[in-house]
């Protein structure tokens, strides 16, 4: 009777060491096929892909190279190697300025034919000896530079809401994209962090970048047209303040943004990375041929998974560049004429229009900072997409 007991144990662990090394064989079996399949994916962009290239505007998407939107990653590839290229920017750069610094050139002309009226006026209401008709003369001719700026003025602002409803709706279709990559690399909570931080990213730069920009330059650009017109209310200082208290404020948001993405990437990356490998070690160790089978597939998703991310990170971070160049360009030549007619204001005596221009291009230099560090803070959180190392190598 032991003797029959015995050999039922013994049957018995038998045959649940042999259902449990069909149900590994099986699991190991079916990681493979996943696997494959995942290989068989990387032949084609992710589906947000053409999302991505649809929210460029149109002047953007006739600056792309041959094959950017196209589905064949190899062919996407090369159009972003070409663009990434230092002949591909200089000659887009190049494009831009000569129709940007043209029509910079075109006020600039204006403006010194202004000053130079000006200055006609000045030395008539100097001959006449009156100070209420001097004080005339100065506000109607500080009034005329003023109305023939500001029409200039309201298309830079409106130039600037563009260029962040068109950075808005490229992020929310980058967004999902980088998240897709991230998992098919086997980055699961890279993927869920990163993505969460890049929406953050996007929600600071809707709502503090985007909604605040316009009316702090409208503000400041009333105050200096006061501070020009009545030059004893001092609001030449207080405007002064408010731009620096502003372009400070966003700096360090964006940069407190930037380390945390940076930061919870590269733990979550190392945490994915750890339970890829050590997953990998185990099936090896008890299955040598499926586990060795299953890590030869997973270095083959993870350098296509990498390539595929290499491809979408620059290709979105050049993307970004196109987007951000036209806008920024136009205010910098803008920029450069105000400071030019400075200068000629000085040269001729016109004090208060000197002043003027001079409170105008610190307005446009607020502006240049706040499109350019939005655009730098989602160049870097691409950046950090791109260098991220994939767990499933």
């Amino acid at each position: 009777m032991k003797e029959n007991g015995g050999k039922r144990r013994r049957r018995k662990r038998t045959a649940a060491a042999l259902c449990f090394l069909i149900f590994l064989v099986g699991s190991l079996s079916f990681s493979v096929c996943a696997e494959e399949e995942r290989v068989g994916a990387l032949d084609r962009m992710p589906d947000g892909y053409e999302d991505l290239i649809s929210a460029l505007p149109e002047e953007a998407e006739d600056l792309l190279a041959d094959g950017m939107t196209s589905d064949d990653p190899e062919a996407v590839g090369q159009a972003v190697e070409e663009m990434a290229g230092a002949e591909y920017l200089l000659r887009v750069l190049g494009e831009l300025s000569g129709v940007e610094l043209g029509r910079a050139m075109g006020l600039f002309a204006r403006l010194c034919c202004l000053l130079l009226l000006s200055a006609i006026f000045s030395a008539l209401r100097n001959s006449l000896g009156s100070e209420s008709m001097s004080g005339a003369f100065r506000f109607c001719t500080t009034s005329v530079i003023f109305a023939a700026i500001i029409s200039l003025q309201i298309d830079h602002l409106q130039g600037v809401a563009r260029y962040f409803e068109r950075l808005s709706s490229l992020m929310n279709a980058m967004i999902p994209l980088t998240g897709a990559v991230w998992a098919m690399g086997g980055n699961i909570s890279t993927a869920s962090s990163g993505t969460a931080t890049l929406s953050v990213f996007l929600t600071v730069c809707e709502n503090l970048c985007a909604k605040t920009v316009l009316p702090v330059c409208i503000l400041c650009t009333a105050l200096a047209l006061c501070n020009t017109l009545s030059p004893d209310l001092g609001m030449g200082r207080f405007a002064g303040a408010i731009k620096k208290v502003y372009t400070f404020s966003l700096g360090l948001i964006m940069t407190v943004l930037t380390t945390c993405l940076h930061s919870t990437t590269v733990l979550t990356s190392a945490a994915d990375s750890t339970a890829a490998r050590a997953a990998k070690a185990v099936s090896a160790g008890v299955i040598p041929v499926v586990g060795g089978s299953v890590g030869d597939t997973l270095r083959t998703v993870a350098a296509g998974v990498q390539y595929l991310k290499s491809v979408i990170g620059i290709g979105g971070i050049v993307m970004l560049i196109l987007l951000v160049l036209p806008i920024l360009l136009s205010l910098l030549m803008t920029r450069l004429a105000f400071l030019l007619g400075t200068g000629v204001a000085d040269l001729l005596g016109c004090d208060g229009e000197s002043k003027l221009l001079s409170e105008l291009g610190t307005v446009y230099g607020c502006m240049i900072a706040v499109v350019a560090m939005s655009a730098v803070m989602f160049i870097l959180g691409l950046n950090i997409f791109v260098k991220t190392v994939v767990a499933a190598g």
